[in-house]
């Protein structure tokens, strides 16, 4: 009798289980892992016009996919890399959290990407570009990033990239 009541115990606790695990003094989050059983569509590289949203005020917003030219002119323009980096204030999520929000100002579709490593994690951004394909930037510096999972970024190794749209 007891025996059936530990799988579901053992199931409960690691749903529980804090997300939040601190090293160092550097917090970072674990990955939940799926598995997606059908394929999923990918984005078209040949459409601007990629997605529609609704805002607060119930108003259809339409974002395009940029051109290379086009991103470009808006992270020049961009101020969010002049902000300071401040220890569990204002990071890496915080860099991509504000290019992704001005660029969707700007009409553009913008993805939170988090590269995972096996300890920690890292926050970026990336945009379809309608010539050149998924460009990667590091919202702290402005740089094109080029990640793969199996590389390396910041002297640690790419176990795997989330982009959400």
């Amino acid at each position: 009798m007891r025996n059936k009541f530990i799988f579901p115990l053992l199931a409960i606790l690691l749903l529980l289980w804090p997300a939040c695990v601190y090293d160092n003094d550097t917090a970072w989050q674990e990955t939940v892992r799926i598995e997606v059983t059908e394929p999923l569509p990918t984005p078209c590289a040949e459409s601007a016009v990629s997605s529609d949203s609704v805002d607060s005020s119930n108003q259809t917003i339409t974002l395009k996919n940029p051109t290379f030219q086009e991103l470009r002119d808006f992270i020049l323009k961009d101020p969010t890399n002049r902000n300071e980096f401040v220890l569990n204030q204002y990071e890496c999520r915080h860099f991509a959290t504000d290019v992704n929000n001005n660029a969707e100002a700007s009409d553009l579709r913008c993805a939170f990407v988090l590269l995972g490593y096996d300890r920690g994690q890292h926050a970026v951004v990336a945009f379809d570009t309608t010539d050149r394909g998924l460009v990667y930037i590091e919202p702290q510096t402005d740089a094109s990033i080029h990640p793969e999972v199996g590389g390396s970024y910041q002297g640690k190794e790419i176990k795997e990239i989330l982009i959400a749209w």
